[in-house]
Order: C-alpha cells, then sequence, then structure tokens
C-alpha cells in the first residue's frame, strides 16, 4: 500500500475543504435571489390571510396588488417616513427596564438604523393591516392584524412561529386559535387602549378583549399577548388622527 506523508495529506484534505466550501457558497448565492422570492411571497401571502384572502404561490403578487392599494412607514407621532415602504424594514429586538424589570421586544427599523418605524398596508373598505412581530418560548414569533375602518375592531389575524412546541405553543398558525380575534377591540368604552389578552379558558368573563390560550401552551400564548400589545400600542396616535378625521 503506498504511504502518503503528512504533508500530503494536510495540502489534500485542504485543497477538498476549500473546494468543498467554494461549491457550497456558489450554490447559496445561485439560490439567494430564489430564496428571497419565496419570503416575499411567504410575507404577502400572511398579509392576504388576515384579510381572509385565500391563495396560491403562483398567484399571490397579482392578488396582493388587487387587495393592498398602498403601505406606507409612519412614527410614533403619525408623521409619514418619506420614501419608506414596509418592506424596507427590518425586526430589532431590542432591551428596556420598565418598572424596574428588563423587558425585551421587537420593533421595526431601516437596516443600520435605531429609530422605531411602524409599517401599515392600506386595503379596501378602509381596512389596515398591520405587521406584528416577538418572542416566544423556543424563537420568533410574528404575524398580521387587520383592523377594519373604525381603527379599532378585529377583521383578522395570522399568526406563526419558528420553533414552537408542535401540539402546544405550535398551536397560534392554526384556524381555531386565530379566528376568536375576529371582532375583538383594542380600545374600551373609554377609548383607552387595552389591546387583545389572551387568558385561559375558564378564568375569564368573556368580554371585547379576551381570547383563549392554547391549552398547554400558556408560554407562548401570553407572549403572543404580549407581541400583540407590545406592537399596536404604538400606533394609538395614529389611531386617534385617523378617527378624527
Amino acid at each position: 500500500m503506498k504511504q502518503f506523508s503528512n504533508l500530503y495529506i494536510f495540502c489534500f484534505s485542504s485543497a477538498l475543504v476549500l473546494m468543498v466550501a467554494a461549491a457550497l457558497s456558489f450554490t447559496a448565492l445561485s439560490l439567494e435571489d430564489k430564496q428571497n422570492e419565496n419570503i416575499e411571497i411567504e410575507r404577502k401571502q400572511n398579509i392576504l390571510a388576515a384579510l381572509g384572502v385565500e391563495t396560491v404561490k403562483a398567484d399571490v403578487l397579482t392578488q396582493f396588488d388587487r387587495y393592498i392599494k398602498k403601505g406606507i412607514v409612519i412614527k410614533a407621532d403619525g408623521s409619514i417616513v418619506e420614501g419608506a415602504l414596509p418592506e424596507n424594514l427590518v425586526p430589532k429586538k431590542i432591551k428596556e427596564e420598565v418598572d424596574g424589570k428588563k423587558k425585551t421586544y421587537t420593533i421595526w427599523v431601516l437596516p443600520k438604523t435605531d429609530d422605531r418605524l411602524l409599517p401599515i398596508y392600506f386595503a379596501e373598505k378602509g381596512i389596515i393591516v398591520i405587521p406584528v412581530r416577538g418572542s416566544g418560548l423556543w424563537g420568533p414569533i410574528w404575524g398580521n392584524v387587520a383592523l377594519e375602518s373604525d381603527m379599532n375592531t378585529v377583521s383578522g389575524v395570522t399568526f406563526d412561529h419558528a420553533g414552537e412546541t408542535p401540539g402546544l405553543g405550535a398551536e397560534i398558525n392554526t384556524e381555531k386559535f386565530q379566528a376568536p380575534f375576529n371582532k375583538k377591540k383594542l380600545f374600551d368604552n373609554s377609548n383607552k387602549f387595552v389591546s387583545i389578552k389572551v387568558e385561559k379558558p375558564g378564568t375569564y368573563t368573556p368580554d371585547n378583549h379576551t381570547v383563549d390560550a392554547i391549552s398547554g401552551g400558556t408560554i407562548t400564548s401570553k407572549a403572543l399577548e404580549a407581541m400583540i400589545r407590545d406592537s399596536l400600542e404604538p400606533y394609538k396616535t395614529y389611531f386617534s388622527q385617523s378617527k378624527s378625521n
């Protein structure tokens, strides 16, 4: 059997590793545009789902242009950020101390900036769709909340996750969990923002602001409650301005 020197083996192994790395890099770059396209299609499909529009991959872009009239980005004071579009924004985790407790939540920003911005999509009949994002038990959770023209009544939602527990927290992306959000209210009768609570079944009196949590998925349910509250509360000024116009 032919013997190879240690130097030969090292050089051969290094060359092989470089060849494999180059091949993987080329494949990743070749597929990048397709991957980005699929991400964009899924994002638009989820927005349409919050409007109750069912689509297949082939017609998502056409349906999106049909049902979504425009998208804007605003600041917390309700002013429009000229030139910015919702699809330009990226999620960013931030940490704050509230009442002596550390709190982590996700905001939308333009790349390489820290200023919190608020995306809005406008659909037919005065309905708006707001993307929401937060942290679940095991990773990111996200979704879209559609509001009727009163800027108060929920007309539809979609939620999804990166890795919540199957059969428990992962149930946030099911119709059974999402349907009860329809017609819930963000503001109480005194026009105070109260958001939507997600509570264990049997522990609350049914009202306009509460839905059932997932049985056995309390942590994910409460994380989703926090995501909705933290994502929508900054829109209060915009909602108020829209109602008065």
